[in-house]
């Protein structure tokens, strides 16, 4: 619950009109005391201003005390952002729709569909086997032996599950170098 801290008896004014100040505290909901200040209208209009939270202490004697420090001029600016609050712009937390990712789409091959590859070992190759040898470490083993299979350089359909994933990269730039070769004639 909220109480007067401290009453000021000087009016504070600006070109709106004359107000009555007092520092008001209260326990936040975080254990912390924060204090703030009201401004009532001594026009009788009933209007009271109340500004931001100005201080937050960690006892209620700590707050007292930074109220009885406060002089005319931080009031008068106090007043001022009691009139044009400071405004926030802040981002809103999305919530995401789902609580998984899709399922995987599992399409079964059939007839002489071939796997995907990452990259064309024949447009590499033809520019630079060096690059290529370089652009094929790279990738994992079952990336390489999808080159292997879409680009067909195992037409003898070798048994190739023994090879290291350095061996099979030089079984690409060999396959690909021998057919390049072929083209050329």
């Amino acid at each position: 619950m909220a109480e007067v801290l401290r009453s000021f008896d000087e009016p504070i004014g600006d070109d709106l009109g004359s107000y009555h100040g007092r520092v008001v505290g209260r326990r936040a909901d975080d254990g912390m005391w924060e204090g703030w200040l009201e401004f009532e209208a001594l026009d009788r209009t009933g209007e009271t201003l109340v500004g931001p939270v100005e201080s937050r202490q960690p006892e209620r004697e700590h707050l007292v005390y930074w109220a009885g420090g406060l002089t005319p001029v931080f009031l008068e600016g106090a007043l001022h952002r009691a009139r044009s609050p400071l405004v926030v712009r802040t981002r809103i937390v999305e919530e995401p729709r789902s609580s998984s990712p899709a399922p995987r789409m599992v399409r079964a091959q059939g007839g002489d569909a071939r796997p995907e590859a990452i990259l064309d070992p024949f447009e590499v190759g033809g520019r630079s086997l060096d690059i290529l040898d370089q652009e094929l470490r790279a990738l994992n083993r079952p990336r390489l032996l999808n080159i292997i299979a879409a680009y067909d350089l195992n037409p003898a359909r070798e048994d190739l599950s023994w090879m290291t994933d350095a061996q099979l990269v030089r079984f690409i730039v060999v396959a690909v170098d021998a057919q390049l070769i072929q083209r050329a004639r």
